[in-house]
């Protein structure tokens, strides 16, 4: 919450447009996060075999992991997926 306030705070103030973009990106991240995060405390998820814990997409950094493209994994249900440096930013900026 504290760094949801710092964004926020930190938003209206003058800003060049890409900086803008960046930082409403994150606040759209964190209150994501955060709403995930209310929904499974207040489904009562206790275990990480339950449907609504494996429904979210997860990610598990390895640091045991040699292979960069493989320190990261993203997991959704029973699917393991390796980071591959997508992008996430500005939507605008991409081609």
């Amino acid at each position: 919450m504290k760094i949801l306030e710092l964004l926020a705070d930190r938003v209206l103030s003058d800003l060049e447009k890409d900086i803008r973009q960046k930082y409403e990106q994150l606040i759209t991240d964190l209150v994501h996060q955060r709403e995930v995060t209310q929904n499974l405390i207040s489904d009562g998820i206790q275990s990480i075999s339950e449907f609504l814990w494996l429904y979210q997409m997860r990610f598990y950094f390895n640091n045991r992991e040699t292979n960069p493209v493989h320190k990261l994994e993203t997991k959704v249900a029973n699917g393991l997926f390796y980071y591959g440096f997508e992008y996430l930013g500005v939507g605008e900026k991409l081609v």
